[in-house]
């Protein structure tokens, strides 16, 4: 393995963790020799893509990776937008564009409807990958092994209506990869639904979007959503 390749298996360990990782910490996430980790942690922490946290022991992601994420995010955002504003108009409903973060999915851009939903969802706000359309559509673009380290062991609970066993969730997952679609049914919040496809977008990052709409017009809607996100997503079924 090269050194880009274990600095990328170091950065992407810390991008998943919700605290400071410690050489130990990281040895064990990435399966890498502690002198590799070790190593890599010196070259990124010059140039400030790591940095040490001064109150405990470990490194985060430091602000060298800024002008990285930075561009990435509105490359991601220009090469959507109109697709977005698109499928929001033919279904006069909200729709959002979703990534990875970590073991969490955030919404990164939204297209508000006319009848577009009050205080429900904001671009920054991150989901679980288990109770969310647009975590599930993402997953499902993974290989098994990848899911199963990016899944906890205990799933939460945000509704009655949320699935916590994981034999159930990866059934779901089958489905999804058969369809293409993703669906949530109050499994995140009470009298929110939504639908999502997952895909490799445009600037070669996975991405998800998702038309997320009341419960109470939300199967009269559905039909209209997936056609909308099978010309978005052609492996909609």
């Amino acid at each position: 393995m090269t050194d880009l390749g274990r600095a990328t298996q170091v950065l992407d360990a810390l991008a998943e963790s919700r605290g400071p990782l410690t050489v130990t910490d990281l040895t064990s996430r990435t399966g890498l020799p502690r002198s590799a980790v070790h190593r890599a942690l010196q070259g990124l922490e010059r140039e400030l893509y790591v940095v040490r946290v001064p109150e405990r022991p470990g490194w985060v992601l430091g602000p060298g990776l800024l002008k990285f994420g930075m561009n990435a995010h509105l490359r991601l955002l220009s090469a959507n937008r109109a697709a977005l504003a698109t499928l929001a108009r033919e279904v006069a409903e909200n729709v959002e564009l979703a990534v990875f973060s970590g073991r969490e999915v955030v919404v990164v851009d939204q297209i508000a409807s006319p009848e577009r939903l009050r205080g429900v969802t904001k671009v920054g706000r991150s989901f679980s990958l288990h109770a969310s359309c647009i975590g599930m559509a993402l997953l499902a673009q993974l290989p098994d092994q990848r899911i199963a380290e990016l899944l906890p062991p205990v799933l939460r609970r945000f509704t009655e209506h949320t699935v916590t066993d994981h034999a159930a969730v990866l059934a779901e997952l089958a489905e999804v990869r058969r369809t293409g679609v993703a669906v949530d049914e109050e499994e995140h919040d009470l009298g929110i639904c939504a639908v999502a496809t997952g895909f490799t977008g445009p600037t070669g990052a996975l991405q998800a979007v998702a038309v997320v709409v009341p419960t109470q017009r939300f199967r009269a809607k559905l039909p209209a959503a997936v056609e909308g996100l099978r010309r978005i997503n052609p492996r909609v079924r």
